[in-house]
């Protein structure tokens, strides 16, 4: 047991070596409670006399100091002393939460801003894309619960042609014939080259748009906001390290669409099989799930053509279906789109 038990209810260490004496006898005098303290007998009048005020003893008839049971008197101190302690508890740890938000990590606010409406959105988008230095990464859908949406995509945060930034664009398969072009040719105009990589998968989680690994635009879903547009604004943080995960996981899962610039890979192209620009956009349309129609359209050409040119294509694979000239295309590297060869983004 500690030398001191009641310290914590704030009794002296007089009083506190008193109790347990006067608890250990049926009464003691001021001289002989001196005497067991080795003390004088004014401090054990003194402690006695606290003791008597904190209602833990009392002064006989005798002139001889009695203890008063200790259940009724001690709990309720031991009591309100716990409550304190939770209380200071309680307090010291909104004060850590506190420090750690001004002295070591950032307001809620700084991290994660909500952004409403179409002109604060389309503001936001436009400072995303002019932060950028090095690289944009873009998850694009084009569903039922965007097509008519009057949020800015995250593809007009990198669709514009600026030198020296890579652009990674990953693409909903359904959403690319309802959207009519050729993605590829959207996203690098003419004059410009290798500075934009298509992907597209099956179905992607949010709509998305990252900066550098530093700045991030998320719109909520359709049914997750009000009516006017919403957006959220990340900045860097643990929730940004996720973002920028899930995009690495979703595009390293995701089919490359071919870039005709690229050409295959050279550790997997097979022996007589150069492409033409036009039939490595159609090979990139097909795979994305395009129509000949649609194909014909984005390239401002006939059916005809495009059939004819996915014709030579299939002759030149050895396949007598485009089933197979998909899995051809992939297996032996035409649908490449570049990224990870170590080809160096253009600086002008």
């Amino acid at each position: 047991m500690s030398e001191r038990p009641f310290e914590a209810l704030g009794l002296s260490a007089d009083a506190d070596r008193a109790y347990p004496l006067l608890v250990a006898t049926r009464g003691v005098a001021d001289a002989e409670l001196a005497r067991q303290m080795g003390v004088s007998r004014a401090r054990a009048e003194e402690a006695c006399g606290e003791l008597a005020g904190r209602g833990l003893a009392k002064l006989g008839r005798d002139g001889r100091w009695y203890p008063v049971p200790p259940q009724s008197t001690l709990l309720p101190l031991v009591s309100r002393a716990q409550e304190q302690l939770r209380r200071g508890r309680e307090l010291l740890d909104r004060l850590g939460v506190e420090y750690q938000r001004v002295h070591e990590g950032h307001r809620a606010e700084e991290i994660v801003r909500v952004v409403e409406g179409q002109a604060a959105i389309g503001r936001w988008a436009e400072q995303l894309h002019a932060s950028a230095v090095s690289e944009l990464m873009a998850f694009v859908r084009t569903d039922k619960d965007t097509a008519d949406d009057t949020v800015p995509d995250p593809l007009a945060c990198g669709s514009a042609a600026v030198p020296g930034i890579r652009r990674r664009v990953v693409f909903e398969r359904a959403g690319l014939e309802s959207m009519g072009l050729d993605p590829l040719a959207a996203l690098d105009p003419p004059g410009t080259r290798q500075q934009a990589f298509v992907r597209v998968t099956d179905r992607l989680p949010v709509r998305l748009c990252v900066a550098d690994h530093s700045l991030a635009l998320l719109p909520l879903p359709a049914d997750a906001r009000p009516p006017d547009p919403v957006m959220l604004v990340i900045r860097p943080s643990g929730l940004l390290d996720a973002l920028v995960t899930l995009f690495e996981s979703v595009w390293a899962d995701a089919v490359p669409l071919g870039r005709p610039d690229a050409g295959p890979s050279p550790a997997r192209a097979d022996a007589g099989s150069a492409r033409s620009a036009v039939q490595l956009r159609i090979l990139a349309m097909l795979v994305s799930g395009s129509t000949d129609a649609a194909m014909a359209r984005a390239l401002g050409v006939a059916v005809r053509t495009v059939q004819r040119h996915i014709a030579a294509m299939q002759r030149d694979a050895g396949v007598d279906n485009r089933i197979r000239l998909v899995w051809h295309a992939a297996r032996h590297g035409w649908l490449d789109d570049g990224y990870g060869r170590g080809e160096v983004v253009p600086s002008g």
